[in-house]
C-alpha cells in the first residue's frame, strides 16, 4: 500500500511539471510575439521620421505649430535635419547662380519642423533675388556659415524685384545665424551719379526709382537674428514691416561711409523688438524706427560711421504718425553725424510717447 501512495505521488508530480512547461512555453511565445509587433511598428515609425528629414515626404506646412510628440520610452532621440544648399545642386563657386538650388532647399526644409538649411562655409553662393515664404513648420533655422553674394551689376536686377533682395515673408518661430556674411555688393549702386545711374538702367530697359534692400522680413512673428554679417547693401540693410517679437543680437552691419541711403536696421509698423549686443557702421542710420513701432529695446550698441539713431522722419506728406514705448540705452556713437534724435515732417500729426534715451556715449558727433 506504502509502495502504490509513492508511485501516485510521482505520477501526480509529474503530471503538474508538464502543465507547468507548457504554460511557460505559451506566454513565452506571446511575448516575443508582442515585442517583435512592437519593435516593427516603432521601426517603421522611425523609417517614416527618416523620410521627412530628407525631404521626400514631409507634412505639409501650416499656419500653427503641429502637436507635441507623445512622450514615449524615449528609443530614437530626435535630431534637426539638415538641408545643405549643395546637396541641391548649387555650385558654391561665387559666380555660378544658385537661385534655384536655394528655393528647392527652402522648400524642402520648410515641410519638416526644426528643420535647418545649411549654407556651408568655404563657400561663395551667387543668389539672385528671391522671395523666401512661409509659413513653414516651426523652429526653422537658416544657418548662414558661407558668403551669400548679391548680383553685382546693376543692369542685371529685374525692375520688379528692387525693392529688396533676400526677402522673407510670413515666418514665424524662425532664426538665421551662423558665421557667415550676406553681401549686397552695392559699389556699383554708390557710384553712380544721378545721371549715370538713368543711363544704365535705361540701355537695360529698365527705369527704377528705388535701391534694394539685403534683408527685409514681412507679415514675421518671433524672428531672431544672431552673429551673422550683413554688408555693403546697395540701400538698406535689415528691413522689418508688419512683424512682431523681433530679437537682433551680436550682428555686424557695415557699409562705407560714403555709402547713401544705406541704414542699418529699418523698423515699421513692427512691435517688440530687442538689437543688442551689435556693431553698426553705415552711410545712413544705424537704426531708423519709423510709424507704427512700439516696445523696441535698444541696447549695447556700437553706432558709427553713420547718422545715429532716429525715431522718423515721422509724418511725412501729412501722414499720421505714432511711436510708443522705445527704450536707447548703452549706447556708443562713434563718428557719426549726428546723436540720438527724432525727426518729424512739417504738416505730420500723430504722437511720440515714453521715449527713453540714456547711458549714451558719444565720440566726434557732429551734431549732438
Amino acid at each position: 500500500m506504502k509502495k502504490n501512495y509513492r508511485h501516485t505521488s510521482f505520477i501526480f508530480l509529474f503530471v503538474l511539471l508538464l502543465i507547468f512547461a507548457t504554460t511557460f512555453s505559451i506566454i513565452s511565445v506571446d511575448a516575443r510575439k508582442h515585442h517583435h509587433t512592437k519593435k516593427s511598428k516603432i521601426h517603421h515609425k522611425h523609417k517614416k521620421q527618416q523620410k521627412n528629414g530628407d525631404g521626400n515626404k514631409a507634412p505639409n506646412c501650416t499656419n500653427s505649430p503641429s502637436p507635441a510628440p507623445s512622450s514615449s520610452h524615449g528609443f530614437y532621440p530626435t535630431q534637426s535635419p539638415i538641408f545643405n544648399i549643395l546637396s541641391f545642386g548649387a555650385k558654391g563657386d561665387g559666380a555660378t547662380d544658385d537661385t534655384k538650388a536655394l528655393e528647392a532647399a527652402w522648400e524642402a526644409a520648410c515641410k519638416v519642423q526644426g528643420a535647418t538649411l545649411e549654407i556651408p562655409t568655404e563657400f561663395q553662393f551667387l543668389i539672385n533675388p528671391i522671395t523666401l515664404q512661409g509659413p513653414c513648420m516651426p523652429n526653422f533655422v537658416f544657418q548662414v556659415d558661407g558668403i551669400i553674394l548679391a548680383p553685382p551689376k546693376v543692369g542685371s536686377w529685374p525692375k520688379s524685384s528692387l525693392f529688396q533682395w533676400l526677402n522673407v515673408k510670413w515666418m514665424y518661430n524662425f532664426t538665421i545665424q551662423g558665421t557667415g556674411t550676406l553681401d549686397g555688393q552695392g559699389y556699383n549702386w554708390w557710384k553712380l551719379s544721378q545721371i549715370d545711374y538713368f543711363q544704365v538702367m535705361k540701355k537695360s530697359k529698365n527705369t527704377p526709382d528705388m535701391k534694394p534692400t539685403v534683408l527685409r522680413f514681412y507679415g514675421s512673428y518671433n524672428v531672431t537674428i544672431r552673429d551673422i554679417k550683413i554688408i555693403n547693401s546697395p540701400q538698406c540693410h535689415l528691413k522689418f514691416d508688419n512683424s512682431k517679437g523681433v530679437k537682433i543680437n551680436n550682428v555686424t552691419i557695415s557699409a562705407p561711409e560714403i555709402s547713401p541711403n544705406t541704414d542699418g536696421i529699418h523698423l515699421q509698423n513692427t512691435q517688440d523688438v530687442e538689437i543688442h549686443h551689435s556693431n553698426i557702421g553705415t552711410g545712413d542710420d544705424c537704426i531708423s524706427i519709423q510709424t507704427g513701432c512700439s516696445n523696441i529695446h535698444v541696447h549695447h550698441l556700437n553706432c558709427g560711421p553713420g547718422h545715429g539713431i532716429s525715431l522718423g522722419g515721422l509724418g511725412k506728406d501729412k501722414s499720421v504718425a505714432c511711436v510708443s514705448d522705445i527704450i536707447v540705452d548703452n549706447v556708443n556713437l562713434q563718428s557719426t553725424m549726428y546723436g540720438a534724435r527724432i525727426k518729424t515732417w512739417q504738416g505730420g500729426v500723430g504722437s511720440v510717447k515714453n521715449i527713453s534715451f540714456s547711458n549714451i556715449q558719444v565720440s566726434n558727433v557732429k551734431e549732438q
